[in-house]
Parts: C-alpha cells; sequence; structure tokens
C-alpha cells in the first residue's frame, strides 16, 4: 500500500511539474511576443527637420524589411527646444511602447536651462548616425577661407557675426570650439530655425552661418553659399572639396549624434529588440543610400551601452565649452 501511494505521489508531482514548466506568465509572454502592438516614436521637434527625417526613415526601412512584427509610429511633440516631448516621455516611466529621437541639443540644452529632465534621464537604445557641421559664407563674401575668418576675427574682436539655431545649441558648441582653438572671439547670433540662419545669411544680416551639409544643401548646389570648413575628423564623400577645420590648421572638432532611446526604465527586452532591429536598420542598403548617402552623414550604429557612454562623454565636452562660453554660471 505504501509503495502504490508513493507511485501515486510521484506521478503527481510530475504531472504538477510538467505543467508548471510549460507555463508562460504573462511578463514571460511580453517578451516573447514584443512588440505586440505599434511602437510610438517621439520626435521632440518640428516636422520636416533632420530629427523627423531620421525617424521617418527608421520607421519606413522597420515596416518595408518587415524588421519587426509592427510599426513604428512617429508622433512630432516640438515645443521649448525638445522640451515638450521630452518631458511627456519622461512621464512613461517603464513604457516599452514608447520611443525618443535624441540628437546632441538635447544634451546641452538641458545644461543651460538647468531642466531636470535630460538626453541621461532616458534608456539609450542605439546611435545611428553622426551628422556634421560646416560653416557657411555667402559666395560673393571676403570671408572665403578658414583663414580668413580667424584674421578678421583677430583685427575685429567680437565683430564677426556667426549665426546658429538658437543659445546652447550644437551650433554655439561648435563657435566656442573654434574660438577657443583659434583664440578669437566673435558675436554669436541665435535663431529658431536652420531655415532662418541661412536666410540671414543670403540676406547679408550675418556672416557666417552653422548648418548640418543637408540644411544647405539647396543653396550649395545654387551656388548661393560657400562652405569653408566642415568639423568633421576628415573630410566627407558627400562634399569631397570642403576641407576639415584641422586641415586649415584649427584644431576644432565636432559631430551631433542621432539617435534613440527609451522611457526612463524601460525593460532590458524592450531595449534589446529595439538595439537588434536598430543595428538591421544601419546595416540595410536603403537606410545607407537614401538616409547617410543622401544627407551627408557618417553611419555610426552604437548599441545601449556605447550610447550611453557616448551620452556622457558628451555631457561633459558640452558643459565645459558652455562654461567657457558663459551660459552655465
Amino acid at each position: 500500500m505504501g509503495k502504490r501511494l508513493m507511485v501515486v505521489l510521484v506521478s503527481l508531482l510530475a504531472l504538477v511539474l510538467a505543467a508548471g514548466c510549460g507555463k508562460t506568465t504573462g511578463n514571460e509572454s511580453e517578451q516573447v511576443n514584443y512588440p505586440e502592438k505599434p511602437i510610438n516614436f517621439v520626435v521632440p521637434w518640428s516636422a520636416g527637420g533632420g530629427s523627423d527625417r531620421m525617424a521617418r526613415m527608421v520607421a519606413d526601412v522597420i515596416q518595408s524589411e518587415k524588421i519587426l512584427p509592427q510599426p513604428l509610429v512617429v508622433v512630432n511633440k516640438p515645443g521649448g527646444s525638445a522640451a515638450v516631448g521630452m518631458n511627456e516621455v519622461a512621464t512613461k516611466k517603464g513604457d516599452p511602447y514608447t520611443i525618443i529621437g535624441i540628437v546632441s541639443a538635447q544634451i546641452s540644452n538641458p545644461l543651460t536651462t538647468g531642466a531636470e529632465v535630460k538626453a541621461s534621464t532616458f534608456k539609450p537604445i542605439a546611435a545611428l548616425a553622426l551628422d556634421e557641421y560646416m560653416l557657411f559664407t555667402k559666395a560673393d563674401s571676403d570671408l572665403q577661407s578658414l583663414n580668413d575668418v580667424v584674421e578678421y576675427a583677430k583685427a575685429n574682436p567680437g565683430k564677426l557675426t556667426v549665426g546658429g539655431t538658437g543659445t546652447g545649441a550644437e551650433d554655439q558648441i561648435c563657435l566656442g570650439l573654434l574660438q577657443k582653438s583659434a583664440g578669437i572671439k566673435t558675436e554669436y547670433v541665435p535663431f529658431d530655425s536652420g531655415g532662418e540662419v541661412m536666410s540671414s545669411l543670403l540676406g547679408g544680416h550675418i556672416q557666417l552661418a552653422w548648418a548640418n551639409p543637408s540644411e544647405a544643401a539647396s543653396q550649395l548646389k545654387a551656388g548661393m553659399v560657400k562652405a569653408i570648413g566642415i568639423m568633421a575628423p576628415e573630410r566627407i564623400s558627400a562634399y569631397p572639396d570642403v576641407p576639415t577645420f584641422k586641415e586649415q590648421g584649427v584644431d576644432a572638432e565636432f559631430r551631433q549624434i542621432r539617435g534613440i532611446s527609451g522611457t526612463p526604465d524601460m525593460p532590458d527586452y524592450a531595449v534589446k529588440a529595439l538595439a537588434d532591429a536598430m543595428k538591421k536598420v544601419s546595416e540595410s542598403e536603403r537606410w545607407q543610400t537614401e538616409y547617410i548617402e543622401k544627407n551627408g552623414l557618417t553611419s555610426q550604429y552604437m548599441g545601449p551601452d556605447e550610447f550611453a557612454q557616448a551620452i556622457n562623454d558628451a555631457e561633459q565636452e558640452y558643459k565645459e565649452v558652455l562654461t567657457d562660453l558663459g551660459q552655465i554660471k
């Protein structure tokens, strides 16, 4: 009788264990099937800008090449130099279905405003590209080289006018690096958009302007402006005739990060799935030809850890430059 009871108990235990092993918890199901619904891709900048173009290309490649079973839905939330969109995403703690585009301005702006929500508030997923910065002059300007710019600035301290998008933004950081390396002082003139900067340059209201290659492509093609230098470590294939600052004797280098982060405390399974998807996007031929090459960017994939370190390093560098410029007290 004892043996028969033991056999029955062992059999029941085996059935219970088997049932337990075959059962999937809700959390495990989410991990296995993620994503199970569309993911909101928040762009904290206006439609049509560089961040918007990147987000829409990422979403398009993911859907057309079936990289994920669900689409990315681009949602523009502009305002407050990205603060509006950032603040909204920051409230969605742990949400695996919301991501946000990150660029260098979202690292630098909070340093000058003292905002609590920063780029480092979010869970890094991946960086996808590095955008270059060029210094432009009107085609008929007397300032036709970086040497001309430096000589003029030294002869006229604080009088050379240089336009850029916003105080504390990448444009002003570029100018700060130039001033420090060349030993000059200029007048920085902030505008609300890259379009306003270029219009002011062409109208003769400022002497120089900072812009990404894609922002000035049409003016360059029309011969209306001249790029007198690029802050990249080497010349880029899209504009091989534009020399670097270092080639012209000014040891200044800057590249804008373009990446994607998740909500604060986004689950690791979501971060991994999205990081893997972004790697596939970055390796696709369409991404390379229609986004990277077309816009004069440098392809640069960074996974979550490397992207997190890049954000941290950039924050320290920007803090030093902006302090020198008097933007951080």
